[in-house]
């Protein structure tokens, strides 16, 4: 091919072609080779600003920058890293750079340096977060691309491994003051605590309950060594360790784990004690604040001391994670029993029951239902110990009783009635006294909820009468008793199936083709349940109310009578519920048995918990 004669600019561009199949804009150079761009595309125009190219390039530089500042000041936020600081650091240098861009001579040069400019913060940012977390949770490493790659794989059916460190299941633990006068108390409380020898294993103690999501903690101090054992979905466990498999077809087990010395055991106690603010030499307390942080989350714990005949049991209660349930429906109560509640506290006068079990989740389920009434237009007062004040509810006047100060349920109930509540609200009622003069204001125009341990709905009932009020005054003014009971649900990842029992099939009329199997908890667990075979719980719920339960109650006759009213006014018994679950595969026969067995209506004190009942 002959070169191509020189010529001006403008008969440059006009030798130049556009090819339009490549979507390209092409001419002659010098040489006579086609060039992709215009001459003055890539370069610094004579009027100090940007070529077409630079001029693309910062905006893309710009804009990454402020996708990178937005997510870097909500991931410090939430890694609690600094994010004004980090804010700044990350964005106000390429702010710089991308001013000083359009006075940079090169073009290149001043992209370049906005570049450097928006990463190296970046880069220090993921180095410094980095530190604190788990690989699963780090940025900008080998596992980050292996995780990107897979997410956007994943669409296409494609699965990739990216690996897994059973380190990124361990949550961080750490104890905190907080029953102190002041925050200079409690700092003061933390910095003695710290400095005692016992410190790191009293909060692997703390880090062990957390993991096993125990709601209570037992320490036994004893001359054999420290024993420890864990409130787990309302069963009491001893902690368990895993025993990993020697080969591809053995399974791991999980064994129990062996005890502590009495000197670790008398060193973690005293930690305790020091947090709470209490002399070495103590050995009665109760209900001592503190704090344990879970990744950053405080969660309220409370401390209590006392002897035993081998030495001293300690007993830590810790709060649960908090838990957003809006309504009914969110407790896992069905859409009927749901609907027949909300309509029980409707009415303008009378008795509303709500009970369980001890540790079967009646204060939400309470709170659940006073929230679930119409508190907007009835004026709401709600009885409580000032020792152990429940959970705020929206439009619920607080009025606190206080048997430290001499003033009882019943004289603050008098001093509030001058301002002439609707509706009377009370938790965990135990005072007969209290319970007749309730039973009388709700007759007469007061609508009371109040909430009471029981076995069953119609056990509620029967507990109110044998507080001394008449069957027939109370049968006037009964409108309803909710109660529920709490059954633990199998794990997911290792459940097994097996045949149901000829027994059961027929008993339910049901042939094997109708019902394959049943599902029961694994023999030696798997880590996500801690080799307890169950994680979390399901709550099962019955209601009775009606006019055939209020004429049996009026007419005084026995629980069983009452429970057969109950169900002609369509009560679904809770047994009912629970087998439901059963053959729905949620939860075992085993499980309901123990739920429903007399043993298991009480929670197993602390003391007789280590004498077996362990299940």
């Amino acid at each position: 091919m002959m070169p191509l004669p020189r010529l001006h600019t403008v008969e440059r561009l006009l030798v130049g072609s556009v090819t339009i199949g490549m979507a390209t804009i092409a001419h002659a150079d010098d040489a006579g080779w086609p060039t992709f761009f215009p001459p003055g595309w890539g370069g610094r125009g004579t009027g100090g600003g940007l070529s077409v190219m630079g001029g693309l390039a910062w905006w893309l530089v710009l804009l990454a920058w402020m996708s990178t500042v937005d997510w870097i000041s909500r991931d410090a936020t939430k890694h609690h890293q600094k994010p004004a600081l980090w804010g700044m650091i990350c964005g106000i240098p390429t702010f710089l750079a991308a001013i000083l861009a359009w006075w940079i001579p090169s073009a290149l040069g001043a992209v370049a340096l906005m570049v450097v400019c928006w990463v190296g913060p970046a880069v220090a940012y993921a180095v410094v977060r980095n530190k604190p977390l788990p690989a699963s949770e780090r940025i900008l490493t080998a596992g980050h691309a292996r995780r990107i790659v897979a997410a956007m794989l994943a669409p296409l059916g494609i699965e990739i491994d990216v690996g897994f460190d059973e380190t990124d299941l361990i949550p961080k633990v750490s104890l905190a003051a907080t029953g102190g006068k002041d925050s200079a108390e409690n700092t003061a409380r933390l910095e003695a605590a710290s400095k005692l020898p016992g410190f790191e294993e009293a909060r692997k103690t703390m880090l062990d309950a957390v993991m096993a999501r125990a709601g209570t903690l037992v320490i036994d101090i004893e001359p054999a060594g420290m024993g420890v054992r864990h409130e787990v979905d309302g069963v009491w466990e001893k902690p368990k360790i895993h025993n990993p498999s020697r080969g591809r077809r053995e399974k791991g087990a999980w064994v129990e784990a062996p005890k502590s010395s009495l000197e670790v055991g008398q060193a973690v106690v005293a930690v305790f004690k020091a947090i709470c603010g209490m002399p070495p030499p103590a050995r009665e307390a109760k209900n001592a604040p503190f704090q344990i942080h879970v990744d950053g989350k405080p969660r309220n714990c409370r401390f209590s001391i006392r002897r035993q005949p081998s030495g001293e049991q300690v007993v830590i209660k810790i709060d649960p994670p908090a838990a957003i349930f809006k309504k009914l429906a969110d407790l896992g109560m069905p859409a009927d029993i749901a609907e027949k509640t909300v309509d029980l506290t409707k009415v303008e006068k009378g008795v509303i029951l709500v009970s369980s079990p001890p540790g079967s989740g009646l204060t939400t389920t309470f709170d659940m239902v006073v929230q679930s009434a119409d508190r907007y237009l009835r004026d709401f007062i709600s009885l409580e110990d000032a020792a152990t004040p429940p959970r705020e509810i929206q439009n619920v006047r607080a009025v606190p009783f206080d048997a430290r100060t001499g003033v009882t349920p019943l004289a603050a109930l008098d001093g509030v009635l001058r301002t002439y509540p609707n509706v009377i609200v009370t938790r965990d009622i135990r005072d007969k006294t209290l319970v007749a003069k309730l039973v009388e204001l709700a007759a007469d125009d007061k609508l009371v909820i109040m909430s009471l341990t029981a076995n069953d709905a119609i056990d509620a009932v029967a507990r109110i009468v044998a507080c001394g009020v008449p069957a027939q005054a109370f049968a006037q003014t009964f409108i309803g008793s909710v109660a529920q009971r709490m059954v633990r649900k199998l794990c997911a990842r290792c459940r097994e199936d097996y045949p149901p029992p000829p027994e059961l099939l027929a008993r339910l009329k049901l042939t094997p083709e109708q019902l394959p199997h049943l599902r029961k908890a694994a023999e030696h667990g798997c880590r996500l349940c801690g080799g307890t075979g169950y994680l979390g719980r399901a709550a099962i719920f019955e209601v009775a109310s009606g006019a055939t339960v209020r004429k049996a109650l009026a007419a005084g006759t026995d629980a069983a009578t009452l429970r057969k009213a109950a169900v002609q006014d369509g009560m679904k018994p809770m047994r009912e519920a629970g087998m439901a679950l059963v053959l729905e595969g949620l939860t075992s026969l085993e499980e309901l048995q123990r739920a429903f067995s007399t043993t298991s209506q009480q929670p197993v004190p602390p003391a007789a918990a280590k004498r077996g009942a362990s299940s």
